[in-house]
């Protein structure tokens, strides 16, 4: 009789981490390369990468049959590069995001974030109108590398394009 129970309890614990699987708040890294692209869920603006997204502030979930399921679209802007708008699911969700966004030669480098209201704006510059020195400019980027806001291939390349500007 108590095999019968153990087994009940331990199918009624999994029975139970399933019913809540849709119900806890899932952190998602979100990057760009280059960094400080405009992130929109759903056509609502949420922030500037890089950044941590909370799941269901942006992708609340439903339930469909049995599955708790989450959907919508997440685009990414940057001035002098292609947006891209991505099809979000539940295995999207998953994990942290990387996205290499197509630019063009020209297309301004990030100079600084700054954060206004909550939300993390990034202010862009050519070489040639760039208001921080270089110093100052990897100083800030070493600053983010060190929050581990940016990945160390991120880290690599802002930092070359700033030497590059020299």
């Amino acid at each position: 009789m108590s095999t019968i129970r153990a087994k009940t309890a331990a199918l009624g614990t999994a029975a139970l981490a399933l019913s809540l699987q849709g119900c806890l708040s899932i952190p998602v890294n979100l990057r760009t390369d280059p960094a400080g692209a405009t992130v929109l869920a759903n056509g609502k603006v949420i922030g500037t990468t890089p950044m941590q997204i909370t799941v269901d502030d942006h992708f609340p979930h439903r339930r469909k049959g049995l599955d708790w399921h989450r959907d919508g679209t997440l685009t990414l802007q940057r001035p002098g590069c292609t947006p891209k708008t991505m099809d979000i699911d539940n295995d999207t969700l998953k994990r942290s995001l990387t996205v290499d966004l197509d630019c063009r030669p020209d297309a301004p480098s990030v100079v600084a974030p700054a954060t206004v209201g909550g939300v993390t704006a990034v202010r862009t510059g050519t070489a040639m109108e760039s208001n921080g020195t270089a110093a100052q400019r990897l100083k800030e980027l070493e600053n983010l590398r060190g929050q581990n806001l940016i990945t160390a291939e991120e880290y690599r390349s802002i930092r070359k394009r700033i030497l590059d500007q020299l």
